[in-house]
Parts: C-alpha cells; structure tokens; sequence
C-alpha cells in the first residue's frame, strides 16, 4: 500500500502544480497579477529510509515588495510629469497661437498710428487704429479666457482627485481588514493581495505614497512628507475647501482622527502636479496677462488725456477701460469712443501730431514687469513671456519622457520577478502532465501487483 500512497501523494502534488501552472497562464494578461508558486515537499521517511511521497505546501505569490514599491513610485512621476506637460502644453498654445500674439497686436496697433502721422485728421486713419485697438483687446480677452478655463479644470481636477483618493483610501483599508481576518484563519487569498497592489497602484497615479506593510499584513499608507493617509483600517479623508484669500482656488487638506495637514504640491501624482502648476505658472500668467493688459491701456489713456482731439478738446472718455479685478478679460474700447475723440494733437489746431507722436514712442518704451520681474516694453516682455513657457513646457515633456523610461525600467524588473512568462510557464505544464502521468502509471503498477498478489493467495 506504501507505493499505492506514494502514488496518490505525487497525483495530488501533480495536479496541485498544475492547477497552479493553468492559473499563471490564464491571469498572464490580468495587470498587476503576481505570478504563483506550488510549494511541494517530501513527507518523511518510507520503507528503507525512502521518502513516503509528496505533500503540497501551500501556494505561494512571488512578489518583491522593493520592486512593487519602485513601480509604485515611478507610476506617481510618470502621471506628476504627465499632468505638468499637459498643462504647459495648453498654456505655451494660448499665448503662442497667432490669433492671441499680444506682439504681434501692439505691431499692427503702432503700424496703424505711424499711417497717421502724415494725416492725423483722416477719419479713415483714425478708424484703422480703433480697429487694432478693438483687436488687441480682443486678443488679450483670449487668453484670460483661456487661463480661467484651465483654472476651471484644474479645480474641477483637484475636488475629482479628493474624491477618488478617499475612495482608494476606503477600498485599502477594506483589503485590509478582510486580509487581517484571513490571515487569523491560516489562509490569505493571493488574490486579494493583488487587488489591494493594484488599489494602491491607482492611488500612486494621484499621489506619492510611502508604504509600509505591519506584523498583522495590513498596509499603512503615509505621503512621502510623512502625513499619515491610512493605519490598518483607519483612512484619513481628503478635503476641499474654498481658499479665504482667494474664493475661486481651493485649499486641499488630510484629515486623520482630530488632526489636519495641509496638502500642496509635495503630495506628488497628478494631484501635486495641479497644485504646483496652478499656485506658480498658472498664477504667474494670471498676473503677468493682467499687468500686461492694465499697462497699455493706462499708458495709451495717460498720453491721449494730455492732448487734444479733433475738434481741440480735451478728451471726455478714455479709450480703454477695464474691471480692476479682471483686467485682461475686461479689456475693452469704452463704450460710445469714436474716432473723433482720439487726441493726436496737443495745441488743437488742425493736423498737429505732436499726441501722435507720444503715443508712437509707446512702443519704445521700458515698463516693469513685477510679474515677470523684467524690465522692457510691452512686445518684448510678451515676446519674454512666450519663451519662458516654451522653455517650461519642453522642460516638462523631457521630465515626463524621463519618467516614462524608468517606469518601463521598473515594470520590467517587476515582471522578471513576478510576471508569467508564458515560456517557461508552458514547459511547466508539459513536466507537470508528464509527472501526473507517471504517478499514475505507479498507482496502476501498484494496483497491478496487489491483485497478482490476492491472486497468488
């Protein structure tokens, strides 16, 4: 009976490796499956000193939690790089696009005053430079329109993200606590533990996390700055809360237990992308475009209001006016200002230029730009602002091609560990067929020999 046993014992084993084997080829497409392992072992001692047969172990998932944390890693730069490379891709197109080139307006808007020079009293002329002066306005509203609607975004971004980290941060704690009531009972499902990487997978996308898995196999989840975000089966809430200073921007903070932190742009992931790019670039744009804007109409309405218009008055309006809060966007030709009213003279007798001229060394003439912390005239600091965003925004696609190449590096390294190769899993399946096969030739030759010797008998 002791081959008989022996032969059972390594049908078992056989069957165990292959079910095992099967599983690796059928989850070899699933993302993030772990590959798995038959534990079999000799069972002690047998006739002869022999070993009595086979024993299955367990099952075990062959996983490194170094390289699992270096994917974890390299997946929150790849979507921090991704997220800044989008955004300074969009804004380099709002200024960059012909149709809002403030350089290119201000060229037409002085070309349209030197065609006057020779006759500032032709209606037609006057009318040529109303036209660019409505067009650069036009041009600057483009862009404050295209500035807030990724202020737009990016916080409808930052309220989604909360959301979807809370969610994750749930979903975690739940792996958890079923994994701490398996392991009680002797046995965790591989399963869930791929379930619960691939949780903490999409939480890295959104931020950086620092993983550290507890004696009781539950995952404790903190920033990289070390602010706690979950302990066993306690998740911390994201919140989003409106900025006092600034109503329109949101404040972004972790909640756990009594405590609260601030969260900002070291979060990492695509989370910590949008904040740093809307509390720098973005805010940096959002002024310079509106100290821009307030600077060519307060220096085109100073010069006009020293002269005198067509028909030798001081002007009763201004040409541009603007809402101090929103001076780009509001930039506008006052209402009711024709060409009559434009003070090209300054003595009100007919044809005197010497306004005209004034208005004409505009274009020569250096401003500071706190914004941009320049000092130069108004096409030259637009020109500055442009290259300063193509600058950032190549930056920003290098950073993310970078980052891409260390993810593959480190998706790599993860599957030589842990990934199926098909290969080697199909030779597996081939040498486990073979084994059963032969184990159950043993259990016929066993059972051969007993009924031989009941025939004997």
């Amino acid at each position: 009976m002791s081959m008989l046993n022996i032969g059972m014992s390594g049908l078992n084993a056989s069957m165990a490796a292959l079910t095992v084997t099967s599983n690796n080829l059928a989850s070899a497409m699933v993302p993030g499956y772990s590959r798995q392992h038959a534990m079999l072992s000799s069972v002690g001692n047998g006739i002869y000193g022999s070993g009595s047969g086979a024993m299955v172990d367990g099952v075990r998932r062959i996983s490194d939690q170094y390289e699992v944390a270096q994917l974890w890693n390299t997946t929150s730069n790849v979507s921090f790089t991704k997220t800044q490379a989008s955004y300074y891709g969009q804004v380099e197109q709002i200024f960059g696009s012909e149709g809002n080139n403030i350089s290119a307006g201000l060229d037409q808007l002085f070309a349209s005053l030197n065609s006057a020079m020779e006759q500032p009293n032709e209606i037609a002329h006057r009318q040529g430079f109303l036209n660019e002066a409505k067009a650069i306005t036009q041009r600057f509203n483009s862009i404050s329109e295209g500035l807030n609607a990724q202020v737009s975004q990016i916080e409808g971004q930052i309220h989604a993200s909360a959301k979807e980290i809370n969610a994750q941060l749930a979903t975690i704690a739940s792996f958890n606590a079923d994994i701490q009531t398996a392991k009680a009972s002797g046995n965790v499902p591989l399963a869930l533990l791929d379930a619960r990487d691939a949780a903490v997978d999409d939480l890295s996308k959104i931020i950086d996390v620092n993983v550290v898995e507890d004696a009781n196999g539950m995952l404790n989840i903190s920033l990289a700055q070390g602010q706690p975000l979950l302990a066993g089966t306690t998740a911390s809430k994201i919140n989003v809360n409106p900025d006092p200073a600034s109503p329109r921007f949101s404040q972004v903070s972790i909640q756990f237990g009594e405590s609260s932190f601030p969260l900002d742009e070291t979060a990492g992931g695509s989370l910590g992308a949008l904040i740093d790019y809307r509390d720098h670039s973005m805010l940096d744009s959002l002024a310079f475009i509106d100290e821009l804007a307030m600077t060519m109409a307060d220096e085109f309405n100073n010069v006009l209001g020293a002269g005198t218009d067509l028909n030798g008055n001081t002007p009763s309006q201004q040409l541009f006016s603007y809402d101090p809060t929103n001076p780009a966007g509001s930039l506008t030709i006052t209402a009711g200002f024709s060409a009559d009213m434009l003070a090209f003279g300054k003595d009100g007798t007919p044809g005197d230029n010497s306004n005209l001229k004034d208005l004409v060394e505009l274009a020569n003439k250096n401003f500071s730009f706190s914004s941009m912390g320049v000092d130069a005239t108004m096409g030259d600091a637009f020109a500055s602002k442009i290259g300063e965003l193509g600058s950032a925004s190549r930056q920003a696609q290098m950073s993310k091609d970078t980052a891409e190449k260390l993810q593959i590096e480190a998706q790599t390294q993860w599957a030589s560990t842990s990934g199926v190769n098909i290969d080697e899993e199909g030779a597996n399946l081939i040498m486990y067929q073979q084994a059963y096969q032969a184990n159950a030739k043993v259990i016929a030759t066993a059972d051969q020999l007993f009924q031989t010797i009941l025939n004997s008998i």
